[in-house]
């Protein structure tokens, strides 16, 4: 994304979380997971896209995924996605959108199953 673009803005005002508090509160009663397309997947490079995901408190304030160094965690292959939404967070459905700038919502963590915290 280039700098300074006003989605890209908007999203760093989000709080964050880290991986391990992320898959916490996602765990958590009545909170859902959000996953939004920033770049559209590509057939000619084996469906490889940017996505980003977000958990939604019970109480409806939204955090964005980031990595240790605090960048956003951009997820760009569809294992990738595979991997994080049902290896880590164990979500009872995965929607993936396919339109740059369209988010998914709606999915859950289902408690157990999912890799050990670290």
């Amino acid at each position: 994304m280039i700098r300074g673009d006003p989605m890209n803005t908007k999203r760093r005002a989000l709080p964050v979380l880290l991986e391990r508090d992320f898959r916490k509160l996602a765990a958590s009663e009545g909170a859902t997971v959000e996953i939004e397309c920033v770049s559209a997947p590509n057939p000619d490079e084996r469906f490889s896209g940017e996505w980003l995901f977000y958990v939604v408190s019970p109480a409806g304030e939204r955090f964005l995924l980031v990595t240790a160094l605090a960048r956003e965690r951009i997820v760009n292959s569809p294992i990738g996605m595979f991997g994080l939404a049902f290896g880590k967070l164990n979500l009872d459905h995965l929607d993936v959108p396919a339109v740059a700038g369209a988010v998914c919502t709606g999915m859950r963590s289902r408690p157990g199953r999912s890799d050990p915290l670290e």
